[in-house]
């Protein structure tokens, strides 16, 4: 199947398509009443895992001199199973725009922690996946 007239692979149409989606997914309105929802005061959100008040934004890291955003609206479920990676683009959509109960606020370490988590998952099956080939 040629994609783009030939022009590109399918890992770049499925980085493309991709990319469309997490900018349309900027613009979801049940992930920005999730926030609204988590909003305590001026500038401060409570997260939903270790239940501190903290600020939006957290000063700049040293590293790159950039401001990061301390009030992380997650998906509750991950938009990718780690255990299973990706299903097809029907499921990604489903679980990428989902409804006001299924998103949560968490500070910049608990979003951290929890993304770590289900990388390090996704790296074991892909490494099973890798050792089952061999």
């Amino acid at each position: 199947m040629a994609i783009n007239g030939g022009a590109w692979t399918v890992a770049r149409f499925n980085s493309f398509i991709t990319s469309a989606l997490r900018n349309a997914h900027g613009k979801w309105g049940p992930k920005h009443k999730a926030k609204k929802k988590a909003w305590v005061s001026h500038g401060k959100y409570k997260c939903a895992m270790c239940n501190t008040i903290g600020p939006a934004t957290l000063p700049p890291i040293k590293v790159d001199g950039k401001r990061r955003n301390n009030a992380c609206v997650d998906h509750i479920e991950p938009v990718v199973d780690p255990e299973v990676g990706k299903e097809s683009w029907d499921i990604y959509i489903e679980r990428m725009f989902v409804e006001l109960d299924d998103y949560q606020v968490l500070c910049w370490d608990c979003h951290t922690k929890k993304s770590k988590e289900e990388r390090d998952v996704a790296t074991a099956r892909k490494r099973r996946l890798k050792n089952q080939g061999s």
